[in-house]
Formats: C-alpha cells, sequence, structure tokens
C-alpha cells in the first residue's frame, strides 16, 4: 500500500469497537485520517423505512455510540458517526463508502465466529460480500 497524505476510512461498528485493534491500524498509516464510523441498523424486508418510525432508534443508536467520537477526539483525529437504517448490510456498507470516497473499509470479525464459518460454507456472510464487491482495500480488525 503507497502512503498517502490523507486516508479516509469507513468503520463499521455494531456495539463495540477494538480500540487497541483500531489504534495498531492508525500507527501504521501516517498523514492525516478521517475516520467515518458507520452503524447501520438493519431491518427486515417487511419493515416500512419511514423517517419518523426509525428517527428514534437512530438517535438512541447516536447516543450510545457518542463514546467513538470522544475517543477520535482524544487521539486528534477527525471522525465523523454516521447512522443509517436499511434493509441490506452490504449495500449501505458500499453507498456509504462511494459516498464519502473512502480509500479504506475496515470490518471488525469475531475470532469466536469463525467456527460459525466453517458451518456456513456455502453462504456468504456480509462480511464476506463486502469483500468480494468493494473496490476499496477492506481491513479486518479483531472485535474481540
Amino acid at each position: 500500500m503507497s502512503r498517502k497524505d490523507r486516508y479516509r476510512i469507513l468503520l463499521t461498528v455494531k456495539d463495540y469497537v477494538n480500540f487497541k485493534a483500531l489504534a495498531n491500524l492508525l500507527e501504521m498509516l501516517t498523514g492525516d485520517i478521517e475516520i467515518v464510523f458507520l452503524h447501520i441498523i438493519e431491518f427486515p424486508l417487511s419493515t416500512s423505512l419511514y423517517p419518523e418510525m426509525i428517527s428514534t432508534h437512530i438517535e438512541q443508536t447516536r447516543n450510545k455510540l457518542q463514546n467513538l467520537l470522544d475517543w477520535a477526539r482524544t487521539q486528534r483525529i477527525n471522525a465523523d458517526l454516521r447512522i443509517t437504517a436499511s434493509r441490506d448490510v452490504v449495500e449501505a456498507i458500499m453507498s456509504e463508502a462511494e459516498k464519502i470516497d473512502a480509500d479504506m473499509i475496515v470490518l471488525q470479525k469475531s475470532l469466536k465466529k469463525i467456527k460459525r464459518k466453517i458451518r456456513r460454507l456455502v453462504s456468504q456472510t456480509n462480511l464476506e460480500r463486502v469483500v468480494d464487491l468493494s473496490k476499496r482495500i477492506v481491513v479486518l480488525l479483531p472485535a474481540d
């Protein structure tokens, strides 16, 4: 990977961020770093996504994940928190990466879930679909 002056990183989050693994990744990058934390609230296909219906979910999630922005500020990193509602997690990640012109997509994968992956060899996970569809660098951080 060639060195750049500015990196725009899309980091997908659920409930937890492995700050140690993220800090190790950021140490490898030189220059100005901007992180966009992305949380996707996934709804079933049968659910209508009206703004008034999902706004409560989005606000609760924003309050819950405020610590991500606080951490970034203490590290002197430009950061933004985006929360979106979607029926398809992969499509939401790819769409957001295009919108912000991300240089890198960072996904977290629990090492405990590798056993489940063996059981599901036939079907692709959301993580695998993002890796397959993305033209960007995709980084996997351990979630635990």
